[in-house]
């Protein structure tokens, strides 16, 4: 008798437990994200959102101007890295970090890489096209998670010399000699 108490005892106790957790979860269930593919959004929701991650993030290191700071963080503004027509060196630079700069790759989704970059490649005295999320999307399948190096900036070389290797769109690669204050 005393078994069939004990086992009884439980078995209530079971289901009160995962009747609170069911009655827990179900508030949290409607504001779970939907994994179907984001919209994307208006050119200037993409600004607004891209600017105020910048303001966030990059801010501290590259000035609310977009200057740097001198041998230390590189400009954003005029920077033609940045502005260039292909958008695979910038978007892979915040993929995947350089120099003293850390990778956001597993910090923001592909909208929101998109934005950021999309912000800097149109502030200040920029004037580049936006980027869309596809196009983080296919350049990060394209570099995350390979063992192929980034191309170096030509003023990040150690006088401007290159080892002869190409990397993605035929840009020279640096020596390995190359930091990101040289």
């Amino acid at each position: 008798m005393r078994i069939a108490n004990s086992v009884t005892s439980r078995l209530l106790f079971l289901v009160a437990a995962l009747a609170a957790a069911a009655l827990i979860s179900i508030p949290l269930l409607g504001n779970a994200q939907d994994s179907s593919p984001v919209p994307e959004q208006s050119p200037d929701e993409q600004l607004a959102y891209g600017e105020a991650i910048y303001t966030n993030v990059c801010i501290a290191c590259h000035q609310p101007d977009g200057a740097g700071i001198p041998g230390i963080y590189l400009p954003l503004n005029n920077n033609p890295l940045l502005t260039n027509e292909d958008p695979t060196y910038f978007v892979t630079t915040v993929l995947e970090g350089r120099g003293g700069m850390p990778n956001f790759n597993y910090i923001y989704d592909d909208q929101e890489i998109a934005a950021v970059v999309s912000y800097v490649r149109q502030a200040w005295d920029n004037d580049a096209p936006p980027v869309t999320a596809q196009e983080v999307a296919d350049i990060r399948a394209a570099v995350v998670g390979t063992p192929v190096a980034s191309p170096t900036p030509e003023g990040q070389r150690p006088g401007g010399q290159t080892t002869g290797a190409t990397g993605p769109h035929g840009t020279p690669m640096a020596s390995p000699q190359a930091t990101p204050e040289s």
